[in-house]
């Protein structure tokens, strides 16, 4: 019989107390379930069911996606916040549930997110700013130069209230001071559509919902709306590098946990889905998604909620968006 030498007794030992470990992080019995804010196809849906394999095997537990979207996603949320903080119930959302709503609505489970414990940012996206093809402008300071030119005759498509691309389109009226217009859709491909077919003169979406529409030659993009270049779009520059020093926006893919949810929990959660962000079929995955794998910790998801909740929150009172109850 072989022998194990002291270097790879060490290896299973620490192996052995790293699986130990992750299965202890969480009390209780039964499945651990990740609740999701939105419909079953969607991206948040899709990126909660390519974790799950891997929390599954790290935690020696089923996995259920529970989808409940609504509400803006306080469905989904008020679920999670009345749910034991032992790990086992979780919150998969855009990231505006967590950071935009408690300033659009000001009552319920919009304002209790805030109660919420961040784990990670999953993965994040970029919009692109995208013109007609009919329109005569071929970058970002020629579409502003156009507004400026034509006030209050041009519109921009995006999604519905609140929403992301919303925001990117109000904080760009804020940074510029130009007189558009913020035509709201249900939905990105409406919103795409709205734009191809001379609705309206320009869109923000995200590339992966616009791509069909940009390689028919109905979409010109014309820059992105992330502090970096977008995965999906190397040769667009940045709104900031066009001109708009310091505007960034981009979506992204938030997991929380109900308040009082340990750290070292947490943490072990966390582990796991960087586990998960590291297999190449899943990042292909993600990458076909326009999504980058990010995998942040607990306490830098923390901090990037709390400056986000500031910057959009500001947005969200100069625009006059919040929602009355």
């Amino acid at each position: 019989m072989n022998k194990l030498t002291s270097a790879g007794l060490a290896w299973a030992v620490a192996a052995l107390l790293a699986v130990t470990g992750a299965a202890h992080a969480q009390s209780g019995e039964g499945p651990m379930r990740l609740v999701v804010s939105s419909a079953a196809g969607t991206a948040p849906d899709i990126i909660a069911r390519l974790i799950s394999a891997r929390l599954s095997e790290t935690f020696k537990r089923t996995v259920i996606v529970d989808n409940k979207a609504g509400a803006n996603g306080g469905i989904a949320a008020a679920d999670v916040l009345r749910a034991e903080p032992n790990g086992l119930t979780l919150l998969v959302t855009p990231a505006g549930t967590l950071t935009a709503n408690p300033h659009l609505y000001r009552e319920g489970a919009a304002t209790a997110v805030t109660e919420l414990t961040p784990i990670t940012q999953i993965a994040t996206v970029d919009f692109v700013v995208a013109v007609r093809s009919g329109l005569p402008v071929n970058t970002l300071p020629e579409l502003l130069a156009y507004i400026k030119a034509h006030p209050g005759k041009v519109n921009a498509a995006t999604t519905a209230h609140g929403s992301f691309p919303h925001l990117a389109a109000e904080m760009l009226k804020q940074r510029t001071g130009l007189d558009f217009t913020i035509v709201k859709n249900n939905g990105g491909a409406a919103a795409g559509s709205a734009a191809a077919g001379g609705h309206a003169d320009f869109v923000i979406e995200t590339s992966a919902v616009l791509e069909g529409l940009i390689q028919a030659g109905h979409l010109r993009p014309i820059a992105s709306t992330g502090a970096v270049r977008g995965l999906k779009t190397p040769d667009l520059p940045t709104v900031a590098e066009a001109g708009l020093g310091g505007y960034a926006i981009s979506g992204w893919i938030a997991l929380a946990a109900p308040k009082a949810t340990p750290l070292a929990t947490r943490e072990a959660i966390q582990r796991s889905v960087v586990d998960a962000l590291n297999d190449p079929t899943i990042r292909e995955r993600l990458e076909m998604l326009h999504f980058a794998a990010v995998a942040t910790s607990p306490n830098d998801t923390g901090e990037l909620i709390a400056r986000e909740r500031t910057q959009l929150g500001q947005v969200i009172e100069q625009a006059g968006l919040v929602v009355a109850k």
